[in-house]
């Protein structure tokens, strides 16, 4: 009777790994392209706002040591190297990290949506840097997970529902949950 008992309960409980394993995957892939847009606009914004203290330190050296009010960043950055070598440095620092992030931002954006959350990670793990990481690291921590419904989502999620598959397949095997009978025939 134990023997009738537990078949009758493992192949419900072995569907019910499979479901919440490939449901699990495809929620938690589906959340790429989501977590890739805000970190496209976190990069934005922090770029825009260090151009917006780039030119106002830019203006306020311009103003001081009289420069060419069409002066651009490397012009600045040299007409203060003599005089201010510190402020020099730091200003120079702050065009590249600018640079950067809307070179990143604009790496992200130029692709199809289905391609962006690609291209990201492989732009985090080709080319990192501790101020893009440090956005990264803010955006998933800040990350209320939902579901958009747009075509790169379902595309995700369907790669999560496979991956989850796979998933739910190791536990099965792992726990003993799939098992060839004397038929030949493969159970899970």
């Amino acid at each position: 009777m134990n023997g009738v008992i537990s078949q009758w309960l493992a192949e419900p409980l072995r569907q019910s790994v499979r479901l919440v394993c490939m449901l699990g995957g495809a929620l938690l892939v589906m959340q790429a392209p989501a977590l890739t847009h805000v970190y496209a606009v976190s990069l934005l914004q922090i770029a825009q706002d260090a151009r917006r203290d780039i030119d106002q330190r830019e203006a306020d050296a311009r103003q001081h040591y009289h420069m060419s009010d069409d002066a651009g960043d490397q012009a600045v950055i040299e007409g203060l190297r003599a005089r201010e070598p510190s402020n020099a440095a730091t200003l120079d620092q702050s065009v590249a990290r600018a640079t950067m992030f809307n070179e990143t931002y604009a790496r992200i954006m130029a692709e199809p949506p289905l391609l962006q959350p690609l291209v990201a990670a492989w732009d985090a793990v080709t080319a990192p840097n501790s101020d893009k990481l440090a956005v990264l690291g803010t955006v998933i921590e800040t990350h209320v997970p939902q579901i958009i419904l747009e075509p790169a989502a379902a595309v995700y999620g369907i790669a999560g529902l496979v991956l989850g598959s796979f998933v739910a397949q190791g536990v099965l095997t792992a726990f003993g949950g799939t098992q060839v009978q004397r038929t030949g025939r493969y159970h899970a």
